[in-house]
């Protein structure tokens, strides 16, 4: 609690986690009437409320597995998307290893995003990072990634084909003698998952083969013209300080 409390230290913090008159939050309500809660922040201001974002996504969390607990199945309904974009930088969630583990069975979906593995295991610790890794039931890589062990380790998950090699041979007397060979490379080496151009992923999945995957801009959606809006006018807000009441979603 400590570590949490001293978040709001800072007068900004303190004042936009403080609940102006008539203003209230209910996890059991939010969840039930199918709200949406944007958690914005820079990498400079992550630091300072990181343990209070997480806090209160950890507080939605445990509400929600209540909720699951009294629901049909054990299932959360209306479910829970967390879409954690940056969750490494930002807040790293003590749960998220159990999470992604057990969290779907009960209605709640996670998408954490990564800039690295590497990044994960100084954060949660090898063995939660693997942890991570290894419920994820899709796994959607990119490139950019310059950690050769976590590309190493992704060339031998992908797996490997067969290249066919031919050699001709000439003897003394002109004779010639064709000779094929077989052997195993990897589907896409380091330096080629490295180099994945903007807009092309590999997505692995539990069961299948990796399928490389055209990845569509958002802004190129049916409703990417809303979104676009949507977008401006959040940023809008918090750049007049209106971080507190943007509208509800």
């Amino acid at each position: 609690m400590r570590s949490v409390q001293r978040a709001l230290a800072d007068p900004r913090v303190l004042d936009a986690v403080t609940p102006r008159p008539g203003e209230h939050f209910d996890p059991a309500t939010f969840l039930t009437q199918r709200g949406t809660v944007y958690l914005l922040a820079t990498g400079a201001g992550a630091g300072a409320s990181s343990a209070l974002v997480a806090a209160f996504v950890e507080d939605l969390v445990e509400t929600a597995r209540r909720l699951a607990a009294r629901s049909p199945g054990a299932r959360l309904d209306p479910p829970l998307l967390l879409a954690l974009d940056e969750i490494g930088n930002l807040a790293p969630l003590p749960s998220l290893p159990v999470l992604m583990a057990d969290g779907g069975g009960s209605g709640i979906t996670t998408l954490p995003v990564l800039q690295s593995m590497a990044l994960a295991r100084t954060k949660w610790g090898d063995n939660a990072a693997g942890a991570i890794w290894d419920a994820a039931i899709v796994k959607v890589i990119l490139g950019g990634a310059s950690n050769s062990r976590d590309l190493q380790d992704l060339a031998v998950l992908i797996g490997d084909r067969d290249e066919y090699t031919g050699s001709t041979t000439v003897d003394a007397h002109g004779g010639r003698s064709n000779q094929q060979s077989i052997r195993r490379v990897p589907i896409l080496p380091p330096d080629q998952l490295r180099t994945l151009p903007f807009g092309t992923g590999v997505t692995i999945l539990r069961a299948a083969p990796p399928i490389i995957t055209d990845l569509r801009p958002w802004t190129t959606r049916p409703d990417g013209h809303q979104l676009a809006a949507d977008r401006a006018g959040i940023e809008a807000a918090l750049r007049n300080g209106g971080n507190r009441r943007l509208p509800p979603q």
